[in-house]
């Protein structure tokens, strides 16, 4: 795993060191499932099997909400890539960090309308999917939860369905809409939301909490 650390200037701390190890700490589901044991790992696509990557395609492709086409190559060029597996090896999530050239970044910004320079955001988050047998239980969050903390000093973008489900997450997570939901040209509309690592700190410092 030498050279992970190439790609993003990120602080090294503990959270990070953390979630760049196959993370073998349990992750127990609700109460109506059984506990299971969820270890999630964080690849550059270079470190990773063929296999793992024909795996995470297929989970993105069945589950996410992603155009398909160059998405094999997409996926090559990511920065980072999670996987979350079940006690059996099975793949049950993923997600990705993406540094996108500035066109593709000034074509999102343009259709939302954002009054926000798109080089002020260089990190994608995006790529986010659990299998069906897997829902429920906290491991969208949990995905999330990791690729922001590994790029918690840059600030991020991220494309969702425009439905108030995804609006809910995404505050949650930090983000907030730009500009104007857009067409995908897949019959539903896409929101752009931003996360402002500078301002997400004030934030936590304005309610009195201390950042990691």
């Amino acid at each position: 795993m030498n050279g992970i650390l190439a790609l993003f200037p990120f602080r090294r701390n503990e959270n990070y060191t953390n979630c760049c190890r196959n993370d073998v700490r349990p992750f127990l589901g609700s109460s109506k499932f059984m506990p299971a044991m969820i270890t999630s790992s964080i690849l550059s696509p270079s470190d990773c099997a063929p296999q793992a990557l024909a795996d995470f395609e297929n989970l993105v492709t069945k589950y996410g909400t992603v155009d398909p086409e160059g998405l094999t190559q997409r996926i090559r060029e990511a920065s980072r890539l999670l996987f979350l597996r079940g006690l059996n090896g099975q793949l049950v999530g993923v997600g990705a960090l993406k540094r996108p050239q500035l066109s593709y970044r000034r074509k999102v910004f343009a259709k939302a309308r954002a009054p926000i320079r798109p080089d002020e955001y260089r990190v994608e988050l995006g790529w986010v999917a659990v299998a069906k047998s897997h829902r429920g239980r906290g491991l969208s969050r949990r995905i999330i939860g990791q690729l922001i903390n590994l790029a918690e000093n840059e600030n991020l973008f991220a494309t969702t369905r425009a439905d108030a489900r995804a609006m809910r997450f995404a505050a949650d997570c930090g983000f907030k809409p730009a500009g104007y939901p857009y067409p995908s040209g897949r019959g539903y509309d896409l929101i752009l939301y931003l996360r402002n690592a500078k301002e997400t700190k004030q934030a936590v410092l304005t309610d009195g909490q201390t950042p990691s």
